[in-house]
């Protein structure tokens, strides 16, 4: 298959980001779903060459990955690699590239024994976080076993192994299964956190039936197991046996993406209680080694691309790409997390996406992926990374505690609640509090903000005595203002300069005894800490 171009970021800002590499709940997308893992299963040694410490040949999986959106990986090939300290080190080497510059999230290493759980630790233990594995697959087909009840009493006693090895060790673990029977479905569920389910076929007509008794299977276990289907890239020309492969053909005219879009789809049309004990994560693919035999254009259908932006908070950001593709999925993701549609957020599965109202948090690195469904071009790509960055200067005239989250010591009754001192409605909407002793209220800015200026506007109700006081945490407050004697029902203070997330006001002495306070708005004004990626 032909590899298409990626644009990779520039090394000196990922290098910045690698201590800040995590596992994103929803870092993939396929088939227009976000999804936690978009997995594949590898074989390191095909055809006697050895992937590991290959430079091309690396590049080339990883480069492929990205494009198809690819961020887990299945390793064969690390059983046996015990005390060898070269290969260790190419195996590091690779999980370190793999994570930093090709958003893989997560790599597992497919074993077929309990003492490989233990090799895979040891070389956990001598490893940076940036270089470690973070998945014990257990590849033992006790389905095809003559002695198939021996077969599964060994197959649970290693996953046991395999959880006392990954508890308090950050590892998951992870079984393939084929054909199982209900009381096999029950044992495995409670016994591993995450389970592939093969759905070997030649296409995706009905495919949620195939083996559909294995779904139910697994979820009649005691606690919800995590499932992803497994599809199989095999053709006649890559097994040596035209009789039985699976979607290699099929796939010269029809996306990656297309069995998990069609798998889902269906999937969701089950209206069996069942269903609640499970929770699909995703989606597998056997085997890398085999798309390399599928040809197919591949020729990059994303003709234009996002351009980086620069903007102040609460002012509205658009990003544009376009693709020839007639049918297509987009995914938009802002650092390698999956978006969806929002109340301020729109178009994350469209062409253009766009942010109505800016906020700190929006501010990052976006990229796109676009599937084709094009038959004569079944491929996918991602865009180029567009940035979005705050203006190097940014007016603080906007009043960034609009609509942003309120908490309080007490509210009176219903009609009075904390939210309303963030609604812009100065006359109309009031926060009030119970009738008796010290009372606070406090705005959550949604990030750090240098705050310059705070405005509170006051019912009759208002304070001679508060305190203002600001927290980058909420947990930890410093004082900033102290106020006595006040007599005014809107109060405004200048120049504050102090860095803040949030704002919090304590009264602690009424303008009328019999009352508790009332604030009809809190305003804050400042410009955003920018932490630049």
């Amino acid at each position: 298959m032909k590899i298409s171009n990626i644009y990779i970021m520039a090394k000196v800002v990922v290098i910045m980001l690698i201590s800040q590499i995590t596992v994103a709940e929803n870092s993939a997308s396929i088939g227009g779903h976000c999804v936690e893992i978009n997995g594949m299963y590898v074989s390191l040694n095909r055809g006697n060459t050895d992937l590991l410490g290959n430079f091309n040949r690396e590049t080339e999986l990883l480069e492929f990955s990205q494009s198809n959106g690819i961020n887990y990986l299945i390793l064969y090939g690390l059983e046996g690699m015990g005390p060898d300290v070269s290969r260790q080190n190419k195996l590091a080497n690779f999980i370190s590239r793999a994570k930093t510059y090709y958003g893989i999230q997560e790599i597992a290493a497919a074993l077929g024994s309990a003492s490989s759980a233990d090799e895979m630790l040891a070389y956990n233990n001598t490893r940076t976080n940036i270089e470690k594995l973070d998945v014990l697959n257990l590849e033992y087909e006790f389905w095809n076993r003559e002695d198939r009840e021996q077969a599964f009493t060994e197959t649970l006693n290693i996953l046991s192994h395999f959880d006392s090895v990954a508890r308090g060790n950050e590892l998951k673990t992870e079984i393939y299964i084929g054909w199982i029977n209900a009381e096999e479905g029950a044992a495995l569920a409670d016994a591993v956190d995450r389970v592939l389910v093969h759905y070997y076929r030649q296409d995706d007509i009905n495919i949620i039936q195939y083996g559909l008794d294995r779904l139910e299977f697994l979820a009649s276990g005691s606690r919800t197991v995590e499932i992803a289907p497994i599809f199989s890239n095999e053709g006649p020309t890559n097994t040596g046996d035209p009789t039985s492969y699976f979607m290699g053909p099929w796939l010269e005219t029809h996306s990656i993406d297309q069995p998990f879009k069609t798998w889902m789809t269906e999937y969701q049309q089950l209206d069996d209680v069942w269903k609640q004990k499970l929770e699909v994560v995703g989606s597998t693919w056997f085997l890398y080694n085999h798309f390399a035999d599928i040809s197919v254009n591949n020729e990059n259908h994303i003709n234009l691309q996002p351009v980086s932006n620069k903007a102040c908070v609460s002012e509205e950001v658009t990003l544009q790409l376009n693709s020839s593709a007639s049918e297509k999925d987009i995914t938009w993701f802002k650092d390698g997390q999956c978006l969806t549609n929002t109340q301020s957020i729109q178009g994350a599965d469209s062409q253009t996406l766009q942010i109505n109202s800016l906020k700190v948090d929006d501010i990052g690195r976006y990229q796109a992926r676009v599937v084709s469904y094009d038959a004569t071009n079944p491929s996918s790509h991602v865009t180029k990374t567009a940035k979005i960055k705050q203006k190097n200067k940014c007016s603080p005239n906007q009043n960034i505690a609009l609509n942003k989250t309120v908490d309080a010591s007490s509210f009176v009754a219903s009609g009075y609640e904390p939210w309303r001192i963030t609604d812009g409605d100065i006359t109309n909407s009031r926060w009030a509090s119970e009738y008796t002793g010290d009372q606070w209220i406090q705005v959550d800015l949604g990030g750090e903000f240098y705050i310059k200026n705070i405005t509170l506007t006051w019912d009759p109700a208002y304070a001679i005595d508060y305190q203002v006081s600001l927290s980058t945490d909420g947990s930890e407050w410093r004082s900033s203002i102290d106020i006595s004697d006040n007599n005014q029902m809107i109060n405004t203070h200048d120049n504050i300069k102090k860095k803040a997330r949030f704002v919090r006001i304590k009264a602690t002495k009424k303008a009328i005894p019999s009352r508790g306070f009332s604030l009809y708005e809190l305003e804050v004004y400042g410009t955003p800490v920018i932490k630049e990626c």
